[in-house]
């Protein structure tokens, strides 16, 4: 349970790190509702990693992504249509089809992110690290 845990960790905090920069990098000043999602940000990784530890033993490693999905589901509801992230980073309020449409974004994203911790996940356990 432990290398879901930091396979999933992994990924989303290089994620977090690379969207945290583009954000600072695409909204120069960041607004301060930028700064309030960084910080929200922060708790992804270990979301994450609790999220791949309740993953249904029987779906590692090969529906990882379809787990991850099921997140980007969840955190697309609850970031565009709860939170209104983008009214409130960039100050533009989207209509419905376009927030439904950056639900299904997030899912694809998410998918396309949790390849990558299913690969990790492989990598961890296929070559554990050496003991000291």
């Amino acid at each position: 349970m432990m290398h879901r845990f930091a396979a999933a960790s992994a990924v989303a905090a290089v994620a977090i790190a690379v969207g945290a920069v583009t954000l600072v990098f695409l909204l120069d000043p960041l607004p301060e509702a930028g700064y309030r999602l960084t910080r929200l940000w922060c708790v992804v990784p270990a979301f994450w990693g609790l999220w791949a530890m309740i993953t249904p033993k029987a779906w590692v490693p090969e529906r990882l992504p379809i787990w991850g999905s099921i997140l980007g589901l969840i955190a697309g509801l609850l970031a565009i249509f709860v939170l209104n992230i983008p009214a409130q980073v960039v100050g533009v309020q989207l209509p419905m089809t376009a927030r439904g449409l950056g639900v299904l974004l997030a899912i694809a994203f998410y998918y396309l992110l949790w390849l990558l911790v299913r690969a990790a996940y492989r990598s961890l356990v296929e070559h554990p690290p050496l003991p000291h």
